[in-house]
């Protein structure tokens, strides 16, 4: 897949951040790719918004777009494709997942997605999964007598913001307007809005900052996180768009961090009603 990373910026500036720092290195080796969900669920942000200030939010209308974009209006099922290469020059990984979400509303009618997200290749990696239940998180290895629960910190700092699939950036976040953009991804150039997000007080296991590139649709085409030392950390480009589910969605996307690039596609998501039993735990017992 032909990838165009450049960008042009127009007259306006955006307010810059800090130095990036370098994105060499590698990962080690046995992080399963406990990111591949970070990956994953990037695609899903729930739609809520209220409110707007003289300053702070002055675009939800764009926000509100963008919510909706990302989320089905129902339980789905999909195939996910990781291609990923460590490095200049170095040899790609493919690996595959089956990809179920469940959705419900919660007693305060937040609408969330609960997600299994299963590795089928390759083989040493066959069986291990992440389940995301609300804003709660487990791994499970093949033959484990249990699910091992991660701590808001291992969500954070491994899997990029592991409950993605549950932001609601009208409501968690607060946004300001960092300026305008013409960017190149995906083989077309975009006009874009550009947004810096930062979560509300009391809002938790969400990148301190995100800065976003969004179109007049409300279609992001490039995203960075930051930490709260303004240190990127990642970046997300949205190279394709295509129908999923029951709307044109973002389905190709290009995740850059730490001298890794993974090329995240999705495929095959049909509306599916998936087992309760997979979304619980307990119930994972000797590969169950």
């Amino acid at each position: 897949m032909a990838l165009r990373h450049g960008y042009v910026v127009k007259p306006m500036k955006i307010p810059s951040i800090r130095q990036r720092d370098d994105l060499s290195g590698s990962a080690g080796a046995d992080r399963l790719s406990i990111e591949f969900v970070a990956l994953v669920v990037l695609l899903l942000l729930p739609a809520v918004g209220h409110g707007q200030e003289k300053g702070v939010n002055p675009r939800m209308d764009l926000v509100r777009k963008l919510d909706a974009l990302r989320l089905p209006g129902g339980s789905f099922t999909a195939s996910v494709t990781i291609r990923r290469t460590a490095g200049k020059g170095g040899q790609a990984e493919v690996s595959r997942y089956t990809q179920q979400s469940r959705r419900r509303e919660e007693a305060n009618g937040r609408v969330v997605f609960d997600t299994l997200v299963r590795c089928i290749e390759p083989p040493k990696d066959a069986g291990k999964a992440l389940l995301f239940v609300g804003d709660a998180c487990w791994f499970h290895a093949p033959h484990a007598r249990n699910a091992s629960r991660l701590s808001s910190g291992q969500i954070a700092a491994q899997a990029l913001v592991a409950d993605l699939m549950n932001w609601r950036f009208a409501e968690d976040f607060d946004h300001t307007l960092a300026g305008v953009e013409r960017i190149e991804v995906g083989g077309g150039t975009h006009a874009c809005t550009v947004l810096d997000f930062t979560p509300k007080p009391g809002v938790k296991n969400r990148s301190a900052l995100v800065r976003c590139w969004l179109d007049d649709e409300g279609r992001p085409w490039k995203a960075e996180h930051y930490t709260a030392s303004k240190r990127l950390f990642r970046t997300v480009l949205f190279v394709k768009y295509a129908g999923f589910v029951d709307a044109v969605r973002p389905v190709g996307l290009v995740v850059m961090s730490t001298g890794i690039a993974e090329e995240v596609m999705l495929s095959d998501a049909r509306e599916a009603r998936p087992p309760e039993e997979l979304f619980d735990p307990k119930r994972w017992v000797d590969g169950g």
